[in-house]
């Protein structure tokens, strides 16, 4: 195959298109001592793309921990206020004329007045009843049970704050106070 010769027309049109591109295009690489603004703006805009992603990754995880911190802040809070295992107690204690002798816990709850009362010297076989006092004359009645020899321990309720009893007592049939303890 014998190579292709070029006519005069053909000649003119290249010369023609090279003269519309600039001197730059038929280098290979950039110029010598060029300036290189290309690479630096591409540099900078990926250090800044990278900086943004560290800081979004460092608020991402301060915003978690101080959001697990709050949820646990806020559990350990209520927790408090339910009443799981009583947010204050208080022993009461008294002894009767006759020998019986009580001691309550008294425990407030969410729900209001947990007591356990320990009575012993009742006389076997009494109609006994557990009755709360407050400080304005109130009276709420926490539990029942029929006395017999030795110790009985009792576990019983009131809707009352802990800070409003002003005593608790066992009482008979005739709401007779058997032994009070303050």
């Amino acid at each position: 195959m014998a190579p292709k010769v070029l006519g005069t027309n053909e000649l003119n049109e290249n010369d023609m298109l090279m003269e519309e591109l600039p001197p730059e295009a038929t280098l290979d690489g950039p110029p010598p001592n060029a300036d290189h603004l290309l690479q630096r703006t591409l540099g900078t805009v990926r250090e800044e793309r990278h900086q943004a992603v560290r800081r979004r990754g460092r608020i991402t995880a301060l915003s978690s921990t101080l959001v697990v911190a709050g949820v646990l802040a806020g559990g350990v809070w209520m927790g408090q206020g339910l009443g799981v295992g009583g947010t204050a107690d208080a022993l009461l204690q008294g002894t009767s004329s006759t020998g019986a002798h009580m001691a309550v816990r008294v425990t407030d709850t969410e729900g209001g007045l947990k007591l356990v009362a320990t009575v012993d010297g009742m006389q076997d076989g009494e109609a006994c009843w557990l009755v709360v006092h407050t400080k304005d004359g109130r009276t709420f009645t926490a539990g029942s049970w029929r006395a017999h020899d030795g110790e009985v321990t009792l576990a019983g309720s009131a809707m009352v704050r802990a800070g409003d009893v002003a005593g608790v007592s066992v009482v008979n049939h005739d709401r007779r106070p058997l032994v009070t303890a303050q």
